[in-house]
């Protein structure tokens, strides 16, 4: 118990700093209310759509049911579509089988896979309005030498339920709320051990239905990959803007996100920067090419805290520079981590954006944007 109570006054009193900080505090509460009030926006949004879509879903449920009880009459056309649809599920190559239909009867022919045939007859007997199966199927052991079987080819995994990737949106609100029944009930009910796994288990069903994701992408054992790109126009000669990125060890004195930045002779670099709560997060990194005035790109080594790779390239403009910015990267933390620094304005996106904008200012007044915001006050 004290334990627990110390941990909780540790986390308060180094949310309270992050957050009252004299220097950037102004500045992260800010970000912190435009996070909330954007999160509180999209929420709205969901909880219509997945009214929609539960209405949506009940509707087709109970066609469903009232088709099952009685005979439907199919077009041979819709019918075709019907099978042709279902394929992708059953075998690994479905161009390769032809579908034609008459009053209700399925003609299958063209080349399948011995280890595919038997599935594919399975679904296609699955499809509503078919009432009878003609198998002119051309059965084969192997790919060699069947040009239609050729390919890297791989039927669909079909996943039902909470194994499915991502969840529809009234799948996300009903796991939701059982996870956070279970929730509540775990806070409110006795201390044992069927209450912390109910516990456990609630909390895991509100982040997962909360991000649409995987358990084990949200923890980071099998982390997202997130990707991000910005577009900014410099009123700067694209030669001064480029010099400008490719000395990496002055970029610290720019980008108040970067904190040191060292270059080796081998063409790596080690990063120091600003991590979720003001921790400082260090990778290797090596430029991958390099062409004057024109990109820059990279990629961390292996065994980075962050693994990611990016380009910056760079346009003529009337007026200056264009930098379009891509990034690809694993966030620290998997998705719950990304969330939270996203809250804070900590994630790699926000302090890109807020670097970007600092360099725009620097190359069009020769000042750092502290130093120029503080000549435009007097």
């Amino acid at each position: 118990m004290a334990a627990r109570h110390f941990l909780g006054a540790a986390a308060a009193g180094a949310i309270s700093m992050y957050l009252l900080d004299p220097d950037h505090g102004r500045r992260r509460r800010a970000v912190m209310r435009d996070r909330v009030a954007s999160g509180v926006s999209r929420l709205d949004d969901a909880t219509s759509v997945a009214s929609r879509d539960l209405r949506n879903r009940a509707r087709g449920l109970a066609h469903e049911v009232r088709a099952r009880f009685t005979r439907e009459e199919v077009p041979d056309e819709i019918l075709c579509e019907r099978v042709r649809a279902q394929l992708g599920w059953a075998v690994s190559h479905p161009g390769a089988i032809e579908v034609s239909a008459l009053s209700g009867r399925v003609t299958l022919s063209g080349a399948v896979l011995e280890r595919e045939y038997v599935r594919l007859l399975r679904t296609v007997w699955a499809v509503r309005g078919v009432a009878d199966v003609e198998d002119r199927l051309a059965v084969y052991e192997s790919a060699a030498g069947i040009s239609v079987l050729q390919g890297g080819g791989r039927a669909r995994e079909r996943r039902l339920g909470p194994w499915r990737e991502h969840w529809s949106p009234g799948a996300r609100v009903i796991m939701g709320a059982a996870g956070g029944a279970l929730l509540l009930n775990a806070l409110a009910g006795k201390r044992s051990a069927l209450g912390l796994l109910g516990g456990l288990a609630g909390a895991a069903l509100v982040a997962r239905s909360s991000a649409n994701m995987p358990i084990d992408r949200l923890v980071g054992v099998r982390p997202p990959s997130i990707e991000l790109q910005k577009c900014i126009d410099v009123a700067a000669p694209i030669e001064h803007v480029f010099e400008t990125f490719s000395q990496l060890e002055r970029l610290p004195e720019l980008m108040t996100h970067v904190r040191e930045v060292h270059v080796r002779g081998d063409g790596t670099s080690q990063w120091v920067v600003d991590g979720p709560a003001g921790r400082a997060i260090s990778w290797e990194a090596v430029t991958t090419r390099l062409e004057p005035d024109r990109l820059i790109a990279w990629r961390t080594l292996p065994g980075s805290a962050v693994d990611h790779s990016g380009l910056l390239r760079f346009e003529p403009t009337e007026g200056g520079t264009r930098i379009i910015v891509t990034m690809s990267y694993t966030p620290y933390g998997g998705a719950i981590g990304h969330a939270i620094a996203r809250l804070f304005g900590t994630d790699p996106k926000s302090e890109l954006n807020d670097d970007l904008m600092r360099m725009k200012v620097f190359l069009e007044t020769g000042r750092r944007a502290r130093d120029a915001a503080a000549a435009a006050r007097h």
